[in-house]
């Protein structure tokens, strides 16, 4: 430890007690808010979002035609269905006591045959509409520039024509649940255009006077072959299903505007205001479209509050609003004359030379603004694959609920990027999937809890899910705990948010739920090992030593096997604060004494990925499920020196073997790395982020868009700038301040960082080492803080700020 971190930590005894709270903003240099080009998008991906949690928008800024690709969080095709086997619970013990009998083939052959059902998956997340906004042909565009301020959350688009000045903004507020457009011209050029709503399906659009259109629908659902399904297992029952609605007003001023067939036509206007806003008849209370609803009504209603607002007070209260949350945290990495440019030449010039510590800081920032896009208090439904954003009738992976790793992910810059409220409709969601769960949970696995396999959507599917037959054995029969994994997301909620009611009332019933199934579904060996079969380890194989076969069914896969211990360890301690459950705590704690430990290759000191040591299909494989120990959880840690090398090693021997592929798993790979305490590693996989599959745009497409890639980034960026899931000997949380900091980012400031215990972090540092540091408890309480290797605990009381000075 050098002599300035022993200075700092010496300060620790002359703390500066400052009272107050420091929940509003932090000091943002809003220029380095902006994304911006000087030209339209040409591509969904190259156009940007807006969101509100329920209503997104993705904006092309055309000056011949401007596009709003339209998103409403609810609508979905399809219809409720759990499909599974027959006798299902009997056919599991079947294929449990082959595998206790070492006929693995055999096990996977009966299972293929006979633990699957139609239809193998569900339908598909769906757009809402296109709104276009199609101007008279202009004679020359020039000075254009189309930009998206993160921290206010509004779109713009200028430029100039013929000497006039045209200026368009947009915003989504939340507050009014309407998509906000202002378009004004300044000079002697009008505005004349058309507006207009298209949809590929399912919908009638009417113009009506008064500047009105109406979009009503219902999704109407073929079967397959008549259309298109891209599940070959079958997608659920046709027939008319959900319906919608979308409201538009269209104010002009200075002009004219009139119906004209399905369009609105504008005529020499100076201003146009237009307001957009949408609603389905999903029911989340029933996880299903409901009849008693009218989305008609629904949306006439929210719009009718809209258009008594003028455009300046919805921007100012919709910016506040966004800011009031956004600016909570503040990061800057340094400064270049690259802060200059436009986003996608910045884009290049990263490609070229990985030297631009803002655009990095940016990548963080706009995660975070991803995530409040679509996932808010005011949200029906979580976050998707897609996030809210999605052009295709029918999304890659239909834009469903992954829950082996993706909708995880969604969720973890939550809490330590200090915007808890995008957890409250994933929250909301997630207790109907386990009450949905529970009388399928005694059907077919003789459980009292509830569970939930991989792949789940808003009409609650629970049940094994995917493309094919086969694939719904091997990635959904075999994963029944996706599910409890889920209850990990809302555990590091409360040991951020230390909110006892939470705990009480929402996340112990679900937590106590999850370990219930799992102790049901355990099974012994003949030794007296608990082992859970049959298990995976996610979409990657192994070859069989008797067959050669590639395989993937195993029993207790060091995936499953850290899943487990994770439940019951949050379980135990949950119950323990609570004062309850002591008869399932006794049940817990027999289990984890009889389950398996950590498997260790004994050849190469690598943490296996399967019980033996077996020769991997893809010795790259994107999934690192077996490093779950490591990150999201606290199982792998310094403090077990031999696991915690063995999972490096495998970390290494993954990347060694081209890992990666897809943005979510390079985005693991650099939370891997941070908790493993690799700054360098972990900046290289920033990089990676970056410089692979972005083209013009900081949307993730590494492979198809998915938001997980850029919210595991977000994650991976805090987690490198502070860590607090261990505990000191007290049991208070140990705060880490820049545990994987490398040298691209040797000085910077951050602010606004959240740590567990409800502690709030802001620090400075140069060279790599730490020149300030302050923390805030909003209830009071001990904490350890680290730096380097020094430890020093900390007691604070409520509202209170403390700094430490070296």
């Amino acid at each position: 430890m050098n002599s300035y971190q022993i200075r700092v930590f010496l300060a620790l005894f002359l703390l500066i007690s400052l009272t107050g709270c420091v929940d509003g903003v932090k000091e943002v240099d809003n220029n380095k808010m902006v994304l911006w080009y000087g030209t339209p998008a040409k591509k969904w991906t190259d156009a940007f979002p807006l969101g509100n949690g329920q209503l997104g928008a993705m904006c092309y800024g055309g000056s011949d035609v401007e596009r709003y690709q339209l998103n409403e969080k609810t609508l979905w095709a399809g219809s409720p269905s759990n499909p599974y086997a027959k006798d299902y619970n009997a056919k599991l013990k079947k294929i449990q006591q082959l595998i206790l009998d070492g006929k693995i083939v055999e096990a996977n052959e009966y299972g293929l045959q006979n633990m699957t059902a139609a239809p193998t998956s569900f339908r598909s997340y769906e757009p809402l509409a296109d709104l276009l906004i199609a101007f008279d042909k202009r004679d020359s565009v020039q000075n254009y520039k189309r930009e998206l301020d993160l921290s206010k959350a509004v779109h713009k688009v200028s430029y100039s024509s013929s000497g006039t000045d045209i200026i368009s903004e947009s915003f989504i507020s939340a507050i009014d649940n309407t998509l906000y457009i202002r378009i004004a011209a300044k000079g002697k050029e009008k505005i004349n255009c058309s507006i207009g709503l298209e949809r590929a399906k399912d919908a009638v659009i009417k113009a009506l006077p008064n500047g009105i259109l109406h979009m009503d629908g219902q999704i109407v659902d073929i079967e397959a072959p008549m259309a298109r399904d891209e599940n070959a297992g079958g997608s659920g029952a046709g027939g008319e299903h959900m319906r919608f609605a979308a409201r538009v007003k269209s104010e002009v001023t200075g002009g004219s505007i009139e119906p004209m067939g399905d369009k609105l036509v504008v005529k020499d206007a100076d201003e146009i205001i237009i307001k957009l806003t949408a609603a389905t008849d999903y029911n989340l209370s029933k996880l299903n479209f409901d009849a008693n609803i009218d989305p008609a009504a629904l949306a006439d209603g929210i719009l009718k509050n809209s258009i008594a607002t003028t455009w300046e007070e919805s921007r100012q209260a919709h910016v506040e609003d966004h800011r009031n949350m956004f600016e909570r945290v503040a990061l800057d990495l340094g400064s270049s004359p690259k802060d200059s440019l436009p986003t996608d030449q910045r884009l290049l010039a990263y490609k070229k030379e990985a030297n631009d510590p803002g655009l990095e800081a940016q990548l963080f920032q706009f995660g975070r603004y991803l995530l409040l896009g679509s996932s808010r208090s005011n949200a029906i439904l979580p976050a998707n694959l897609q996030g809210i954003w999605s052009e295709r009738m029918w999304a890659p992976w239909e834009a469903d609920y992954h829950l082996n790793v993706n909708l995880q992910m969604n969720y973890w810059p939550a809490d330590v990027t200090n915007i808890p409220e995008t957890l409250d409709p994933l929250v909301n969601w997630f207790e109907g999937i386990a009450e949905t769960s529970k009388p399928l949970a005694k059907e077919m696995y003789g459980s009292d809890g509830w569970f939930s396999h991989h792949a789940s959507n808003p009409f609650g599917r629970v049940t094994p899910s995917a493309s094919t037959f086969s694939s719904q054995f091997s990635n959904g029969v075999l994963d029944a705990l996706p599910g409890a994994w889920m209850t990990m997301n809302l555990w590091d909620h409360y040991e951020f948010s230390q909110d006892k009611e939470f705990l009480k009332n929402r996340l112990y019933p679900l937590l106590s739920g999850a370990s219930e199934f799992i102790l049901d579904v355990l099974v012994a060996d003949a030794d007296g090992v608990l082992h859970y079969m049959p298990s995976s380890s996610p979409e990657n194989q192994y070859k069989d030593l008797a067959t050669g076969e590639m395989m993937r069914i195993t029993s207790t896969s060091t995936y499953h096997l850290s899943i487990i211990q994770a439940v019951f360890n949050a379980t135990l301690e949950a119950a323990s604060i609570l004062e309850v459950g002591q008869e399932q705590r006794d049940r817990i704690l027999k289990a984890q004494a009889a389950l398996p430990s950590f498997p260790i290759d004994p050849d190469n000191g690598r943490l296996m990925e399967w019980r033996e040591p077996l020769q991997e299909k893809e010795p790259g494989h994107r999934h690192l499920s077996h490093l779950l120990g490591v990150h999201p959880f606290n199982l792998i840690t310094d403090e077990t020196p031999e696991i915690y090398e063995a999972a490096r090693k495998s970390l290494e021997w993954r990347e060694k073997n081209g890992q990666g592929g897809m943005g979510w798993a390079y985005a693991h790979a650099l939370l891997m790395h941070a908790r493993l305490l690799e700054g360098e590693k972990a900046h290289k996989s920033v990089v990676t982020l970056l410089s692979r599959g972005r083209k013009n745009s900081l949307m993730n497409t590494i492979g198809p868009f998915q938001i997980d890639g850029n919210l595991g980034a977000t994650a991976g960026i805090a987690e490198m700038l502070i860590q607090s899931h261990k505990k000191d000997a007290d049991g208070n949380f140990i705060i880490h301040l820049l545990p994987a900091i490398p040298t691209a980012w040797s000085q910077g400031k951050v602010s606004g960082l959240k740590a567990r215990g409800n502690f709030e972090v802001d620090m400075e540092w140069s060279n790599g080492e730490l020149t300030s540091a302050s923390l805030f408890s909003k209830n009071g309480g001990s904490c350890s803080v680290r730096v380097g290797d020094k430890i020093m605990k900390v007691t604070l009381k409520a509202a209170e700020k403390i700094k430490l000075e070296p």
